[in-house]
């Protein structure tokens, strides 16, 4: 089974945005998605429409001593997603189950989830929910800033990453919020061509206000403007991913 956690090469570069686009493009390509928040902020849920008031997720239902499967929500036949839940702050140490690192890994392999459905981990920067997804996932996609900065974050990120077991062939980027007026993101886009040769996604998401909106109305890009340079992004990368997945899959 898949397991893909999607992290920032820093925070703030539209990693969350990323999960949600993947989880539509790929539900839509007729594969059976699973989109579960790892991050404390608890945003995810707004791409698929909860409501911001809503409270509930995974993190509080192991807190409550609950099933924590019992939090997920289905948008569709093919797309379920589990928020990650609000808690208050002197209860966020009392979720006793993180300290075992393989749980995460260990409740995914329980699930009754086909051996092709997607799951995907939208990953925080810090924190015992990333040692959780970096352990469970058998590949990492790292969402870059067309910025000089990334050419400098890449080479301690990986030492992090390949500490955790998983395959240099499995470590992949994609290029966010792109925009091709701009000669800085283009140099950019080649210096990191140079690095990461075929690990980097042939096409780069580009800049589309299409994603805020989305937001903003709660909605996935695909359902708010499915003829946007953003929704046609996800699918292109949809379908690269898939491609180096089953490549990955391979026994070396």
């Amino acid at each position: 089974m898949p397991i893909l956690a999607v992290t920032g090469a820093k925070g703030g570069v539209g990693s969350t945005a990323m999960v949600a686009g993947l989880a539509g493009a790929w539900s839509r390509h007729g594969k059976a998605v699973l989109a579960l928040d790892l991050c404390r902020q608890n945003l995810l849920r707004l791409h698929f429409g909860l409501d911001w008031h809503e409270r509930d997720g995974w993190y509080a239902r192991l807190a409550a001593g609950q099933d924590w499967t019992d939090a997920a929500w289905r948008t569709s036949e093919r797309l379920g997603f589990v928020p990650h839940g609000q808690l208050p702050r002197e209860w966020v140490g009392l979720v006793y189950a993180l300290d075992d690192t393989h749980w995460l890994a260990d409740e995914l392999a329980s699930l009754a989830l086909s051996g092709d459905c997607r799951v995907l981990l939208d990953t925080p920067l810090h924190g015992r929910e990333r040692v959780q997804a970096l352990t469970a996932a058998n590949h990492v996609l790292v969402v870059l800033p067309p910025e000089p900065l990334s050419c400098g974050l890449i080479e301690e990120l990986e030492a992090e990453l390949l500490s955790y077991g998983i395959r240099p062939d499995r470590l992949l980027y994609t290029l966010n919020r792109f925009d091709p007026v701009r000669q800085l993101d283009r140099d950019v886009e080649l210096l990191l061509r140079e690095m990461l040769a075929e690990r980097l996604a042939p096409l780069p998401i580009h800049r589309d206000e299409a994603v805020r909106e989305a937001l903003a109305m709660r909605q996935q890009v695909a359902d708010y403007a499915p003829q946007s340079q953003a929704c046609d992004d996800y699918l292109q990368l949809a379908t690269w991913l898939s491609i180096r997945i089953e490549a990955g899959a391979k026994p070396r």
